[in-house]
This record gives C-alpha cells, structure tokens and sequence, in this order.
C-alpha cells in the first residue's frame, strides 16, 4: 500500500477499495516496534541484534562469554510477541491497546481533489503549467493507544529501560515517527509492578502512548475532459504585431473525449 511508509498488505481489498494511507493496528505498532530496534542497535549495554532475516538474535545463552560486546546475541528482546513462546529478558513488547475514529469533516472531506502538475511546452517554446484533476479524497483520522511493556528479571533494568523508552519516544522518535504518518500526543508511565515466574519474579511496566494517525482513500477520476473547444482567430502579421481589433473572427467547435480503457492488473 502507498503512503508514507513502506507497509507490505497482501489482500487486494485495500487496492479495490483506493486506500492509499491506513495507519492504525498493524502499521502503527510496526513503526514503533521498528523505530526501538533501530535505537537500541547503537547502544552498547542494551544492545539489539538481529539475524540475516530480520528476527532477534535470542538463541541459548549457556556457555557466551558475558562481555557486552558480544555480537553472536542480542541483548534485549523488542517485538510484538516472543519468538517460539521462548522467554528472554530484559524485553520489550509492544502491543496495541484501543483506537476511536476521529472525523476530519462531517463529510469526510469527500469533496478535496488530487491534481497532478503537467508541464506543457508548446511549438514556439512557450512553457506552463497545468493543473489535472487525478483523484477525489475521502480521509479520516484514529485516535490511538500503544502499550509499551517492560520486562525484566532485574530492577534496576526495568528502572533504567522506562527512562531510556520514555525519553526517546517523546524527545528523538516524535519527529521521525509524524514524518511517517504516526504522530504521537502523549506519553505517560504506569507504575511498578511484579509477578511470579517459576521461582522467581518478573519487574513490569507499562509505558502507554497516545498517538494520532490518519486513514485516506484516493479514488482515481476516469475521464476529465467533456469538450473541447478550438477558437481561431483572424489578423494581419504584416505590420509587426497580430491585429484583432476589427479583422478577428472566431470559429469554435467540440469533440467528445472517450475514456481510454485501463490497463489490466498485472
């Protein structure tokens, strides 16, 4: 699907129905789970790594040397699910928690037009441009909540990742992630909590962020020539400049434009 980000959809309905931008459930929790990765990558101590394929390098952790320099494992866990029902800590998951649809207009802005810019260059190498009339729009917005779940099987990692999370999403992935169609509003931590694993205990929290996106359709306009009107006009070249005063007469006629077929779907 076009937009402003490269989000892959497989079904054909968005493509029939002229969605070009819907960034609600999938999309957005992708451009924060993608936006994470790419921060923690730089880190040293909570460092992301990431096999040829795109999954986390979390295998068995048995018999690696502790240096945090290791390359052959990530450090920290960031997605939506755990790979395989696996367990590994510190992690991160992001999960989407609610959306309310959001009018821009009463009638959807049903009426806004595309138009593309065509340059014309004529016989004499007079050059403008025109305005054509591509799409209609229709468009909407979604009110949207992330939850951002910390866990960790140490306090002071679950501390230390709520200040580096909440920080970075608010102060350094804000802009980035407006620029790609998922502008977040707020920003806001739950408080502490535990529970029981085993013999042992897992430290949680939640960071939740409020964030505003849009949905739009584009439906493309198939024929936007009715008539064509041809004026000529009359004059004198002889004296250096086109006389239409009283020597100019205007013969006009129309042709009808046929709608060219469209080209097949590959």
């Amino acid at each position: 699907m076009p937009g402003a980000t490269s989000h892959r959809v497989y079904s054909d309905l968005f493509n029939i129905s002229n969605f070009v931008v819907q960034t609600c459930v999938s999309q957005g929790k992708n451009l924060i789970i993608d936006a994470l990765r790419e921060y923690f990558k730089k880190d040293t101590f909570y460092r992301y790594e990431e096999n040829a394929w795109g999954f986390p390098m979390t295998p068995n952790l048995t018999d690696l040397p502790p240096d945090i320099q290791e390359r052959r494992t990530s450090r920290i866990y960031i997605g939506d699910i755990f790979r395989f029902e696996k367990r590994f800590y510190p992690s991160v998951t992001v999960r989407h928690s609610s959306a309310k649809y959001y009018p821009i207009s009463f009638n959807q802005n049903f009426f806004n037009t595309k138009y593309r810019l065509d340059l014309v260059i004529d016989g004499y190498g007079e050059r403008s441009y025109v305005r054509t009339p591509t799409h209609h729009t229709i468009c909407g917005a979604w009110d949207q909540t992330f939850e951002i779940i910390i866990a960790t099987d140490a306090i002071p990692d679950r501390e230390e990742l709520s200040d580096i999370i909440s920080a970075f999403m608010i102060g350094v992935a804000r802009q980035e992630l407006s620029e790609s169609g998922l502008g977040i509003k707020t920003v806001s931590i739950s408080g502490e909590r535990e529970e029981d694993y085993a013999n042992d205990k897992i430290y949680l929290q939640t960071i939740s962020i409020e964030t505003y996106s849009e949905w739009r359709r584009e439906i493309p306009i198939d024929s936007i020539v009715e008539m064509i009107n041809f004026c000529f006009s009359f004059g004198l070249f002889s004296s250096g400049r086109f006389v239409t005063d009283t020597t100019s007469i205007n013969i006009s006629d129309s042709i009808t434009v046929e709608p060219y077929p469209p080209f097949p779907n590959p």
